[in-house]
């Protein structure tokens, strides 16, 4: 969640870090060929953790969240994406061509509600559900639906609770596309409001010009 410029910035520097005490290592201590690396190495490993915590807690205070939630959003965006790839698995289990459009859908909003949620931590109180629940939910139907379907054998049991599971899977599919509408509402009200601005702005702008005109 900290992103691609907070880890190339926290590599240079421990590289940069790490190097240093390898040449001052190297310079004024006799400490032989086997230590060096190592002490190079604990230097690359503590300096990756001072900057990343560092990092962590800029982060956090941007956001105006404590560390303890960064660490649970944190960590429940690497289950999502555990189960996103556990859900994108069934596209070769699927046999029907409706069912795999659908859960091609799925899949698709999936990913965008992790991405945006990476990208703004604050958005996973607007889709909690969809980290908890649905998308547990999505991947456990999807799998017994899976599982059914490839049965050499269907009895009308079978097919009813294939039917239900499917019809189960389109509602779940609809109640994941309020989730992605519920984590863009933010951004999309704050564009409304810019949009709102820069009309009023150039309406303003219109007037001033009509009247320097009736001069």
């Amino acid at each position: 969640m900290l992103g691609a410029m907070n880890f190339i910035t926290r590599h240079a520097f421990n590289f940069l870090s790490s190097f240093t005490v390898f040449i001052i290592t190297v310079v004024n201590f006799d400490l032989g060929m086997l230590f060096v690396p190592i002490i190079t190495i604990a230097a690359y490993y503590l300096s990756n953790k001072g900057i990343k915590s560092f990092q962590i807690r800029k982060k956090c205070k941007e956001l105006g969240i404590s560390r303890s939630e960064y660490k649970q959003i944190a960590m429940q965006i690497k289950k999502a994406k555990s189960h996103l790839h556990s859900l994108t698995q069934q596209f070769i289990q699927v046999r029907s061509v409706r069912s795999f459009k659908l859960l091609n859908e799925m899949t698709k909003i999936s990913k965008r509600i992790i991405n945006i949620v990476q990208m703004n931590p604050r958005k996973f109180y607007s889709v909690e559900d969809f980290f908890y629940s649905h998308l547990p939910s999505a991947v456990q139907l999807t799998e017994n639906y899976s599982m059914l379907s490839q049965q050499q054998v269907k009895d009308s049991e079978i097919h009813l609770t294939l039917e239900d599971t499917r019809r189960t899977l389109k509602g779940l599919h609809e109640t994941m596309e309020n989730d992605l509408k519920s984590a863009l509402e933010s951004d999309l009200e704050n564009l409304k409001i810019e949009l709102d601005y820069v009309k009023f702005e150039n309406a303003k702008q219109q007037r001033q010009i009509e009247l320097r005109g009736d001069k």
